[in-house]
């Protein structure tokens, strides 16, 4: 019996035993000064990508603000033709004076090259400006009556002094036609970028200056009523009326210009104010009837435009 309740006991024992041990694995041990800092959660990983996708957008908003470096303009021209001496004939006895034009307009289109690969402090950038086409037309009413007398004649030059020829009617009515190309720097500012409101980001205003060359012509259409000379004057001469009546009343010449000016904008759409300057040297088309001699103007153009931003 003894035995009995030995082995009894000691089997009640063992089975204590294994049971502690089991759940002592069981049990999870925690080492509550370990750093737990280190552990990235679910929303860790969201707020990363959050941050990510802001700052893409805030990089892909500012490039759009800096985007449209190409230019279009469409402008109104107000012009001067102003002599460089007052003894230009005007084929009626008198001078050429300085002419006005009644309206004007012109086409320009050209392209901005940002100096540097990102913009200064993101409100400044220096550019290279080159305008490849300046195309421009101004119509100028006549002097006066805008009459001529192709009885006046004009000595010539060089080894033609000896020779006369007719005189340029500069007193008709004139279209003149000049195409130029121009390149110089410009400062372009975008002064709310350090605001909030992305839509004052776009608001951009640029200065330049401008230098290039340009191409001009002058015209005057036919109108042989204009022609004091008419049949039934005193010293009419009928050669001279006849070959005035239909020849090209044109002179070309060409020179350098230089421009400034202005232009604010918003996105793809802005406006512009340019003063334009140069002087010009124009002889006639015809030389064989008007001769070689050389006629020099300041041709001075303020120009308003509308722009378009590509």
């Amino acid at each position: 019996m003894k035995r009995k309740f030995i082995f009894i006991m000691t089997c009640l024992f063992s089975t204590a035993v294994f049971a502690q041990v089991e759940n002592e694995d069981d049990k999870v041990s925690i080492d509550w000064s370990e750093d737990t800092t280190e552990i990235t959660t679910i929303k860790d990983i969201i707020k990363v990508q959050q941050q990510v996708t802001n700052r893409n957008a805030t990089e892909q908003h500012f490039a759009d603000v800096w985007g449209r470096r190409g230019y279009f303009n469409f402008s109104y021209n107000n012009t001067k033709l102003t002599p460089k001496d007052n003894d230009y004939p005007n084929g009626q006895g008198g001078f050429v004076s300085e002419m006005k034009s009644d309206w004007g307009a012109s086409i320009q289109y050209g392209r901005c090259y940002r100096l540097h690969k990102k913009p200064i402090a993101n409100v400044a950038t220096f550019n290279i400006d080159y305008t490849g086409i300046d195309l421009n037309v101004n119509h100028f009413k006549a002097e006066g009556t805008g009459q001529y007398d192709s009885r006046d004649r004009h000595p010539g030059e060089g080894d033609k002094k000896s020779e006369s020829f007719y005189t340029l009617p500069w007193n008709m009515e004139k279209y003149e036609v000049n195409y130029g190309m121009s390149l110089g720097p410009s400062l372009t500012l975008a002064p709310f970028n350090l605001l909030n409101g992305n839509g004052l980001h776009f608001i951009k205003v640029n200065v330049f200056y401008h230098i290039g060359y340009n191409v001009s012509m002058i015209y005057s259409p036919n109108d042989k009523k204009l022609d004091v000379n008419q049949s039934g004057v005193v010293d009419y001469n009928d050669t001279d009326y006849k070959a005035m009546e239909s020849n090209l009343k044109m002179s070309w010449g060409h020179g350098m210009i230089q421009s400034f000016g202005i232009n604010l904008s918003w996105k793809a759409i802005g406006i512009a104010y340019e003063h334009r300057t140069g002087k010009i040297k124009y002889k006639a088309m015809n030389t064989s009837d008007f001769g070689n001699n050389e006629y020099e103007f300041t041709n001075a153009t303020n120009r308003i435009s509308l722009q378009i931003r590509m």
